[in-house]
């Protein structure tokens, strides 16, 4: 199997890490109720074992000489299984947190293990656990992909071998790639061009069908918050572990049922300082869309308001419409026209309009007081060693303007809600997660 290039939005994602970290962090907690937990060194290898075998995650990245065309998805020997010391529950979630300052160079290796053991006093745990934590690069999977790829390490049947390895990237690929890239510019150029002047009439016929009202209208920005700051270097996480009836008990999706309390939440934090709640109070949500071309990463974010004000009954309905609107908009097929120039850019061109962008900019709005990410990662059938899978969390990665994320991450019939925080933007990240745990239970609680 030749070396198969990135696709620009992937590499996009890529060169984007060096302004902003997006390194992804999946944790999975395994209960091994009451059985002592199989060796931390015995764990680390049969992990190591299993990631060796998938050919999703024997690969890295390749840069071209010259910056001259996209990466290259190339072969990888590099199995990365790290053990770190257990303990107790808040100590550990601690040390993931702590692991966020060490993002990968895709170029070396494209994500890496941490396994911790034994852990006491995991949520959800009848006895002794040991957590793992999945890091991946951004430019390898987005976050459905990258459950995906976990959901292979941890089954309980070893994975059938599904690709072949990528051959190794010598001097003469890597020349190769650079002349092939090189010659392509010019063709490239006249592409965008051509596509450029294609997306002009897509853009065109979407706002006739939104003004229209058959495509829902973009919803308006949100002024900053005092969480809209640039977070500082540590970062602090916490988690409330639920059950799927707890966020769906009326009807709503869990999505929709972790929004509202989370709306819940920051708005109570943004009184309790004195601040005015914007009327306009939003989240910036991930949304899944249709995948282009061969695109590892299939997803914009769309600004969500969170109707702050309005009772918890009136809320939740009013976010789940909100919701679905910026589904809808985010799947319609114009913006993969209006894409197309984007995508046929050359490597060179794109590289200078990223390194142009000036992450210190503080702009008058922004997508949201906070981000939220939501994945469902499929049953509660994994396992490592004795120990089954009790729970699973995600932490989004901070930006220059935003200080607070929220992770929404179900496995089974139990779902965790975490926070993301610097202390820049959240001080007392235990005062928060109490607001965001009564916000919880109150969602829960008669309609």
């Amino acid at each position: 199997m030749t070396p198969s290039r990135l696709d620009p939005a992937d590499a996009r994602t890529l060169w984007t890490s060096a302004l902003i970290p997006n390194d992804q962090f999946l944790l999975y907690c395994f209960d091994h109720a009451g059985a002592a937990p199989a060796p931390t060194r015995w764990a680390a290898r049969s992990l190591a074992a299993r990631a060796a075998s998938l050919p999703e995650l024997r690969v890295r990245v390749a840069e071209v000489p010259g910056g001259l065309d996209y990466p290259y998805w190339v072969r990888s020997d590099v199995v990365d299984v790290q053990t770190h010391q257990g303990g107790s529950w808040p100590d550990v979630r601690d040390a993931v947190a702590a692991l966020f300052a060490d993002q990968l160079d895709a170029r070396v290796a494209a994500w890496r293990l941490h396994l911790f053991g034994p852990v006491e006093g995991a949520p959800r745990c009848t006895g002794r656990a040991s957590i793992v934590v999945f890091q991946v690069s951004h430019a390898l999977a987005d976050g459905r992909g990258a459950s995906a790829a976990a959901r292979r390490l941890f089954v309980r049947e070893p994975p059938g071998i599904g690709a072949a390895l990528p051959s190794r990237w010598g001097p003469v690929a890597a020349a190769a790639a650079a002349a092939r890239g090189g010659v392509g510019i010019p063709t490239a150029l006249v592409q965008t061009v051509f596509r450029g002047l294609g997306a002009g009439p897509a853009r065109s016929d979407l706002d006739r069908r939104t003004r229209a009202g058959s495509v829902p209208a973009p919803a308006p920005l949100c002024p900053p918050t005092s969480l809209n700051v640039r977070p500082g270097t540590g970062r602090d996480v916490r988690l409330a572990v639920r059950t799927v009836a707890d966020l769906t008990a009326h009807g709503t999706t869990v999505t929709v049922g972790g929004m509202t309390a989370i709306s819940l939440a920051l708005e109570r934090l943004l009184e309790s300082r004195g601040e005015a709640v914007p009327s306009g109070l939003s989240a910036e949500v991930t949304v899944a869309r249709p995948t282009r071309g061969g695109e590892r990463n299939s997803f914009g974010n769309a600004s969500v308001p969170l109707h702050p004000g309005t009772p918890i009954a009136l809320r939740r309905r009013l976010i789940a419409r909100s919701l679905g609107a910026a589904r809808q908009r985010a799947a319609d097929p114009a913006w993969a026209r209006i894409a197309a120039a984007d995508r046929s850019a050359p490597a060179v061109l794109v590289r200078m309009g990223l390194h142009a962008i000036d992450i210190d900019v503080r702009p008058a709005t922004v997508g949201g007081a906070t981000v939220v990410s939501s994945v469902a990662r499929g049953a509660a059938d994994l396992v490592l060693g004795n120990g089954r899978v009790a729970f699973t969390a995600g932490f989004p990665a901070l930006s220059p303007l935003m200080g607070v994320t929220h992770g929404i991450h179900g496995i089974g019939d139990v779902v965790t809600i975490t926070v993301t925080s610097a202390r820049t933007a959240l001080p007392d990240p235990d005062g928060y997660a109490e607001l965001l745990g009564r916000a919880l239970d109150e969602v829960r609680g008669p309609a």
